[in-house]
């Protein structure tokens, strides 16, 4: 008898806890599952943003193109996002001390001022303000997130939060020594056709990028239609024959910039540089406008199969990109020089036949992309409308010679550039191939064209 009670008693004693401790029970249970659930809205969030983080930074330097980009990505990845955003210009450290390394700006990008940098041994982390004449290659998305509770409300909590998230993208060289090691050939028409208030202007567009440009990395070349003398005391003298002279006058040179004044100031022009002198004495050739022939000079230059000065100077670490910035206002004017497409072969190739002088360009091209170039196309002036006297419009030749964009798309002419706005539409659309209506448009194409060379975006922590 005994017995059965003591055994009733503690039945009743476990049926008592069992009774208290059921709704802590069920309300660790509940927050479990909550909490998993908040967790799983926190990794959906990050993900959102650090897609969101990539796609705003590879519309850079466009402040709007970024944000809109950003705010698009962050929002197909979760709908409930609704980021803040703001720019950096991320350059390289000093190292130990800890110092933004103003030789890199403007280069990689253009702040404005250095204030309130914030740096490690890296990288310097510089706030870029999203107005006018500010370049930033860097974009920060920002977000928190409030998630309603399933069961948790049972024991008073309605909601968790994912904290704030931060993620950073950065394009280009993100504070390694920028740009990228590039070997560049800059290919720029100064036929009769061209008018001098235009050639002016061309001129000025390309000394302007050289002074975005870092001359440490970036050894340029200038290559020239038509031919230029040789012995002349102006290095970019016309030769006045399309048979004598060189396509490529300037060889490549790393001290067309001097030092900056103050730090985010242009670097000034050297003039005593052989690649500055070539500019400011250009004058118009009274030759025909070759396509195929120069393009071919600039790749067998740059491939060292026609000889170049590279070996001379400075070595530079990682890989070294090579490319061709191919800039002619018209179509193609050639007279009949039996030749070969093929880079192997060394001469020149020409035909007065308009169709079969693009189609050689056109040939040139792919082999010189087959070749690890890559080509940047500038269609100026009567290159919009133009015609390779078969009726195809020669800037979609221009566009098809162009290397594919960076996602692996073919470079087309989205429109015929006949306004300023079905310009800026073709410019800013992430390809290889531009056009430029007057002299005028040319700055900001010249330095599109350079940034368009170094478009890699990465992910990255800022500085705290």
């Amino acid at each position: 008898m005994r017995r059965e009670l003591g055994r009733a008693r503690e039945r009743g004693a476990v049926a008592v806890v069992v009774a208290l401790l059921l709704p802590v029970l069920l309300a660790a249970a509940a927050l479990a599952i909550d909490i998993s659930m908040l967790a799983h809205q926190r990794q959906n969030l990050s993900n959102a943003l650090d897609a969101a983080a990539q796609a705003g930074s590879y519309a850079l330097p466009d402040f709007v193109a970024a944000t809109a980009a950003a705010q698009t990505f962050a929002q197909a990845n979760d709908p409930e996002a609704a980021p803040s955003i703001s720019f950096w210009c991320v350059v390289a450290s000093t190292g130990q001390t800890q110092t933004v390394k103003t030789s890199q700006i403007p280069g990689v990008c253009n702040p404005g001022t250095i204030a309130g940098a914030k740096c490690n041994e890296s990288i310097c982390a510089i706030p870029c303000p999203p107005v006018s004449g500010n370049t930033c290659n860097t974009l920060s998305v920002t977000d928190d997130k409030n998630v309603a509770f399933s069961f948790a409300p049972t024991i008073g909590i309605d909601e968790g939060s994912t904290g704030v998230l931060t993620s950073t993208a950065c394009k280009g060289s993100c504070g390694g020594e920028a740009p990228n090691p590039m070997d560049v050939v800059v290919v720029a028409d100064r036929t009769g056709s061209m008018s001098t208030p235009d050639r002016n202007l061309m001129v000025g567009a390309i000394k302007s990028t050289l002074q975005t440009m870092s001359k440490d990395q970036q050894y340029v070349a200038l290559g020239t239609i038509g031919r230029s003398s040789l012995g002349d005391t102006c290095i970019t003298r016309a030769s006045g024959n399309d048979n004598n002279g060189p396509w490529i006058p300037v060889k490549f040179s790393n001290d067309y910039t001097g030092t900056p004044t103050a730090p985010g100031a242009p670097p000034p022009l050297n003039n005593g540089n052989s690649l500055v002198a070539g500019l400011n004495c250009l004058s118009s050739s009274s030759t025909g406008t070759y396509l195929a022939s120069p393009l071919k000079a600039s790749a067998r230059y740059l491939l060292g199969t026609d000889a170049n000065n590279v070996g001379t100077l400075p070595p530079r670490i990682g890989e070294v990109r090579k490319a061709i910035i191919f800039e002619t206002d018209g179509q193609p004017n050639e007279n009949n020089i039996a030749g070969n497409t093929s880079l192997n072969v060394a001469g020149d190739i020409g035909t007065s036949n308009g169709a079969a002088a693009c189609n050689n360009f056109t040939s040139v091209a792919t082999n010189t992309k087959a070749a690890g170039i890559l080509i940047v196309t500038v269609a100026f002036g009567d290159a919009i409308s133009a015609n390779c006297a078969s009726g195809m419009p020669v800037r979609n030749v221009l566009a098809a010679a162009a290397s594919p964009d960076p996602d692996g798309n073919p470079s087309d002419a989205d429109n015929n550039c006949s306004d300023a706005a079905k310009r800026d539409t073709e410019n800013g659309d992430g390809d290889f191939f531009f056009c430029a209506a007057d002299g005028d448009e040319l700055g900001s194409i010249f330095a599109a064209a350079v940034s368009q060379l170094n478009p890699h975006t990465r992910l990255l922590r800022l500085p705290g």
